[in-house]
């Protein structure tokens, strides 16, 4: 039993996001949950260090106090001893702080970018319309760089910066709290201008991974479309766009460093004048006998504020560090917060079926904001059936075998296969039981046979090479020295156009399809070419359900059913001589394209260039009848 008709969400376009700085860095910080013992072994390692760390100021305060002050010599060689035995153990500390830090920061930027590349890999087709492949390229390696640096260095060293400060100004207050009061002077006015930094920091760098993506895109736009440049002359165009998109870069880029250098010598000098504070005021208490000063307390005290002058000049670049990962986090929650529109529903049905297609008052859009790209469609394909549909540019065709293996959604009615709304079918399930063969077939940079056996990696050899005949493509790779193994390189590039098909058509054959879906699959190659393709698709659609979206009518005249769409609407159904009969667009197209096609095929024909297989006389009868036709004699 059919479904009852039932609507889909319209893909609208997705609402701006707004993510604050502190929630996104919560959510980065999440990835840390899974590796807990991890974290606590980074954890100890810092603290470890920390504490070893401002220990030796406090010794080194008794051994002027006492060991220089009283020639104790035996004091002064164990305070040495204990110094080196602290530093081996701080260096150990030091070791499984960063180890296990790095660590964590390259485990969790690995988990980020399966996140992504997964999360890409499940949208709908409506995402890869709209999305630019150089974007999602930049947000999954560059700006997950960027989170694999903060994990590394900003977290890790904010986090041994923020304990130093602590125990160091613990202590200090502890032993002084007058020193201390005024080495903290010049820490107030650094507090103030590091969170200035931290506003205009954030949307500087900001632009400049907006900038990056925006020079990325170019990049791979040009790769794609170098054979167009070069026809057109463009290259210095080309050239002088490149160049202007990376000054833009340069200049948003000068911008967030001009910020960042007048950080570094300000916070260094601060960090000066707390030095400077402390000698002065320090020496003048001592002097005076006040407040318990003594030479090993300045020592001492002047030795923690040069142990905090690197923290304090580093905390810009924690703040750096932060702010970039913030930003590119922002960049990459917004990939991943993108609601695939495409899922299973619960408890989603994973069944083979025999290929009954049917589509009942269908109507679809892409968006609510655009008309509706097909409208009310009533169709049935029974199994076996081989269903063509023609039109004008932009009629629709593509899209309603697109609705099929649920490329997109309907909008209103359904889709069936063997009475069950393709809505209630497991993607994955659905979508092995049908083959396509598109108008542009994409090869991957691979050997013949992995191509081939892309969609059936547990094909054995035998089985590739018979799905390669059946396709008319085992002889052209067999005469390739590698045979089967040749690499086709990237997008197939190697291999002509009517080779790359036959490719394809193996690789749609191997799955073993019941739906086979042939999207112009012959409209760009010559027609000798073209005649082996339709002999091997004549092999595969062979009890299969076939649906042929068609520019040349010579692949659809055997067709059971032949649909002509204009505008999204059918306006004409039949089979090839009933279409003829009726006159319309059918009529139109025909006498415009198949008349001249049919001249070239005859005189090929005569002149030998196209020789009809013996498999193909089935018939004396049915052999005369083909004759007639293409010496147009055959009058429908």
């Amino acid at each position: 039993m059919a479904t009852a008709a039932k609507e889909s969400p319209l893909e609208a376009p997705p609402k701006a996001r707004k993510y604050s700085p502190i929630g996104i860095w919560k959510r980065l910080m999440s990835y840390l949950l899974k590796y807990r013992l991890w974290v606590i072994t980074a954890l100890v390692g810092i603290i470890g260090t920390n504490i070893l760390q401002v220990s030796v100021p406090y010794i080194l305060r008794d051994v002027i106090d006492i060991g220089i002050a009283n020639k104790d010599s035996a004091y002064m060689l164990s305070a040495g001893i204990l110094v080196i035995g602290l530093g081996v153990l701080r260096g150990m500390t030091a070791f499984f702080g960063r180890f296990f830090g790095e660590r964590l920061s390259h485990c969790i930027s690995y988990d980020i970018r399966n996140e992504i590349y997964d999360k890409v890999q499940r949208q709908s087709f409506t995402y890869h319309d709209s999305a630019q492949v150089g974007t999602i390229i930049t947000r999954a390696i560059s700006d997950v760089n960027e989170i694999q640096r903060y994990f590394s260095y900003g977290l890790m060293d904010g986090l041994n910066v923020l304990l130093l400060l602590t125990g160091v100004l613990t202590i200090m207050v502890a032993t002084s709290p007058l020193l201390a009061l005024i080495a903290f002077i010049p820490l107030v006015p650094l507090a103030l201008y590091s969170q200035r930094f931290v506003k205009s920091i954030h949307p500087r760098w900001k632009k400049v991974m907006n900038r990056m993506q925006v020079l990325s895109n170019h990049i791979q736009e040009n790769a794609l479309g170098a054979e167009v440049v070069r026809v057109f002359a463009r290259e210095q165009y080309e050239i002088e766009r490149f160049h202007k998109e990376n000054e833009n870069l340069y200049d948003e880029q000068l911008d967030f460093i001009t910020q960042w250098i007048t950080y570094l010598p300000a916070s260094a000098l601060l960090a000066a004048m707390s030095t400077a504070l402390v000698l002065l005021f320090g020496g003048l208490l001592e002097q005076q006998g006040m407040a318990s000063i003594t030479i090993g307390l300045i020592v001492t005290f002047n030795a923690y504020v040069l142990l905090l002058a690197q923290p304090l000049r580093f905390v810009g670049f924690v703040i750096l560090l932060t702010t970039q990962a913030v930003a590119s986090g922002e960049r990459i929650f917004e990939v991943l917060d993108e609601e695939e529109r495409i899922i299973n529903k619960p408890g989603a049905i994973k069944a083979a079926f025999k290929g009954h297609v049917r589509f009942e008052n269908v109507s679809t859009r892409y968006s609510e904001q655009t008309p509706a790209v097909v409208e009310d469609i009533n169709l049935e394909a029974p199994p076996g059936d081989v269903v063509a549909v023609i039109g004008l540019t932009g009629s629709g065709k593509t899209t309603i075998a697109n609705l099929i293996p649920r490329f997109y959604d309907v909008t209103e009615g359904s889709v069936t296969i063997d009475g069950i709304d393709v809505r209630d079918y497991d993607l994955h399930s659905l979508r092995s039981q049908i083959g396509i063969v598109m108008q542009q077939s994409l090869l991957f940079s691979a050997t013949i046979e992995e191509n081939i056996a892309y969609g059936n990696p547990a094909a054995t050899h035998s089985e590739i090479v018979e799905a390669a005949r059946s396709a008319n493509a085992h002889d052209f790779i067999s005469e390739f020295p590698a045979g089967y193994d040749t690499l086709v390189g990237e997008r197939g590039v190697t291999l002509s156009g009517g080779q790359k098909q036959r490719v394809a058509i193996a690789r749609a054959l191997l799955v073993d399809p019941r739906i086979l879906i042939l999207d112009d699959a012959t409209s760009s190659v010559d027609t000798h070419t073209e005649h082996l393709i339709q002999q091997a698709l004549e092999r595969i659609m062979e009890g299969r359900t076939t649906f042929v979206i068609a520019q040349r009518m010579s692949t659809i005249l055997n067709a059971d059913q032949i649909i002509v769409l204009r505008d999204g609407e059918i306006i004409q159904h039949g089979t090839h001589e009933t279409l003829l009969q009726d006159g319309g667009l059918y009529e139109d197209i025909y006498k415009l394209q198949l008349e001249e096609q049919e001249r070239v095929r005859r005189e090929a024909i005569i002149a030998g260039i196209i020789k009809i297989p013996l498999e193909e006389r089935r018939s004396t009868q049915q052999f005369r009848a083909l004759i007639d036709r293409l010496t147009g004699k055959y009058t429908p």
